[in-house]
């Protein structure tokens, strides 16, 4: 899959009502591509501290004897964010609005990875 799909599969996923920023990141916070209002300086930070806060739950799981977390979700009031593993090297920040039902939010990203890996042919 070129970077001009991936893109085209993050505008997508950008364009849905209540998405305000879609970002796909490798685990080393680089950004692979993304979809929504951001700078290229708030989106590399916004890409490391995704991947840092994938890495610090993986880790904390880890110590516990637990799997690696599928989504994990940072609830606020202006909105909530959702950091998902995609595979070993790839993590999907999804910002999302206050007011979109999460569950909904939450099949749409897992069918998102699941076409992700189907291209990918993982």
């Amino acid at each position: 899959m070129s970077k001009t799909d991936v893109l085209n599969i993050l505008k997508n996923i950008g364009d849905a009502a209540g998405i305000e920023l879609v970002c796909l990141v490798r685990r080393n916070g680089d950004t692979l591509g993304s979809a929504g209002d951001i700078t290229a300086r708030q989106l590399e930070s916004f890409g490391i501290m995704s991947a840092t806060i994938y890495g610090a739950a993986n880790t904390a799981n880890e110590q516990l004897g637990k799997q690696r977390p599928e989504w994990i979700i940072i609830k606020g009031k202006d909105g909530n964010t959702v950091i998902s593993k995609v595979d070993e090297y790839h993590v999907l920040v999804v910002r999302v609005a206050p007011d979109k039902e999460m569950e909904h939010i939450l099949q749409d990203i897992d069918r998102f990875i699941v076409s992700l890996n189907d291209e990918w042919g993982r």
